[in-house]
C-alpha cells in the first residue's frame, strides 16, 4: 500500500468496492452545507482535475479553506473540490461517469462548466473507432475488476461468519467507550464521509490526512473484525455525545469502517493498514485480545482458505484495474491532442477573478 502525505485536506468519496462503483457524492457535497455548486463536464483529457486545482489555489491565495476530493480510480487526480470562506461554501465537482451529478436547482445552486468547449471536435472524430474500441476496453475491465471486488466481499463475509461465535463483542465495546469517556460533549452531531484509502488503477493507496489533522491517533490492529466493532461503538457515541465527526469507509467493503475523525477533539481511531509508516502522534492497539484464539483452532483451516481466496480476487482486482489504468490513458491522448489549452487556460484566470475577486471586493 502507497502512502500519500499530500499537507493537504485530502480524501475520497468514492471507492471501488465489492458493490460496484460507491458514491459519497450525496453526503459529501451536502447541500445543507454547499451553497453553490460548479459541475464540470468534459471528457478525459480536457483538464477537469486541472481546473479544479488552480481554482482551489486562486481561492486559497484570497483566503479560502480548500478540502481536496480525490479520484477513487486515479488518485493523482481530483473528483472535486470544497472552498469554505468569506461566510460562503462553495464546491467544484467532476460530473462525468461514473459519478454522474446532474443539476436540481440551474442556475441557483448548480451551474454547469463544459470543458468540451475547448477542443477540436474534427480532431477527435479522426479517431471515433479508437475511441469507441478503448471505452468498451475500458468498461470490460471495469467489469472484471468489480466482479473479484464482489467475490472478495464475499470471502470477508465468509470470515465473518466462521469469527463471529469468538469474538468478545462487550469487552470491545466496554473498551472504546472508555476511551470515549474523556471527550467532551460537541455543539450538534454531524457526519461528513471522508475515505482515507481506495483501490484502483494505482493499486493501493491510503492518505495521511487523519494523522496530520488529529492530536492523538490510536491506530487499531484489526483482529477478524474486531475494529469494525470498535469503530461502530465509536460512531454510536459520537451521535450520544452530539460531537461532528468524519468517517472513512473501507475502499473495498462500503457497509464496514475503517476509520472515524473526531472534529473537535481532534483525536483519529483508524485501522492500521499493514506496513504503514507509523504517526508521530500514533499509538497502536492490538484487539487480538478481544478474540478467543485459542477457540478459533478448530477453524483455522477454513480461515486460512477464506484469507486465501480474498487476497487473490483483490490481486485480480488490482491487475484489472491496471489494465483501466493502460487503456484510460491511452483514452485521454486524443482528446489531450485535440484541446486548445490556451483557451481553457483563460478561462480558468477569468473564472477565477470572477469568483473570488467578487469576494475580495
Amino acid at each position: 500500500m502507497e502512502q500519500r502525505h499530500t499537507g493537504e485536506d485530502a480524501y475520497f468519496a468514492a471507492s471501488n468496492s465489492e458493490k460496484g462503483f460507491y458514491s459519497y457524492y450525496s453526503a459529501c457535497f451536502d447541500a445543507a452545507r454547499i451553497k453553490r455548486v460548479f459541475a464540470i463536464k468534459g471528457g478525459p483529457g480536457t483538464g477537469k482535475s486541472r481546473f479544479m486545482r488552480e481554482v482551489a489555489e486562486a481561492g486559497r491565495r484570497s483566503g479560502w479553506r480548500a478540502e481536496y476530493v480525490y479520484c477513487s480510480s486515479d488518485p493523482d487526480s481530483l473528483d472535486g473540490v470544497i472552498l469554505t470562506g468569506h461566510g460562503d461554501c462553495l464546491a467544484l465537482l467532476d460530473a462525468t461517469a461514473p459519478h454522474v451529478y446532474e443539476p436540481k436547482n440551474p442556475g441557483v445552486r448548480e451551474e454547469l462548466i463544459d470543458l468540451g468547449a475547448f477542443w477540436d471536435r474534427e480532431r477527435i472524430v479522426e479517431h471515433a473507432d479508437e475511441i469507441r474500441v478503448l471505452t468498451r476496453q475500458k468498461s470490460e475491465a471495469y467489469r472484471r475488476a468489480y466482479r473479484y471486488l464482489g467475490a472478495e466481499g464475499s470471502m470477508l463475509r465468509v470470515r465473518r461468519e466462521l469469527v463471529a461465535p469468538y469474538l468478545r463483542r462487550a469487552a470491545i465495546q466496554s473498551y472504546a467507550e472508555k476511551q470515549m469517556r474523556e471527550i467532551p460533549a460537541g455543539q450538534g452531531y454531524a457526519v461528513q464521509p471522508a475515505l482515507l484509502r481506495s483501490v484502483g488503477m494505482r493499486g493501493e493507496v491510503i492518505f495521511d490526512t487523519y494523522f496530520a489533522s488529529a492530536e492523538q491517533t490510536l491506530l487499531l490492529e484489526d483482529c477478524y473484525g474486531s475494529a469494525q466493532v470498535f469503530l461502530e461503538t465509536v460512531g454510536q457515541l459520537a451521535v450520544k455525545k452530539k460531537l461532528a465527526i468524519r468517517v472513512s469507509h473501507d475502499p473495498v467493503y462500503p457497509d464496514e469502517l475503517d476509520g472515524i475523525f473526531l472534529v473537535e477533539a481532534r483525536r483519529a481511531f483508524v485501522v492500521k493498514p499493514a506496513r504503514l509508516e507509523l504517526p508521530a502522534n500514533a499509538r497502536v492497539l492490538s484487539l487480538r485480545r478481544f478474540t478467543d484464539v485459542a477457540g478459533m483452532r478448530k477453524i483455522r483451516g477454513r480461515l486460512r482458505f477464506a484469507e486465501r481466496m480474498r487476497a487473490s480476487m483483490r490481486q485480480g482486482a488490482l491487475e484489472a484495474l491496471g489494465e483501466v489504468r493502460e487503456v484510460h490513458f491511452a483514452l485521454e491522448q486524443f482528446y489531450i491532442n485535440a484541446m486548445d489549452f490556451a483557451a481553457k487556460e483563460n478561462f480558468t484566470k477569468r473564472f477565477c477573478e470572477k469568483l473570488f475577486g467578487l469576494q475580495n471586493g
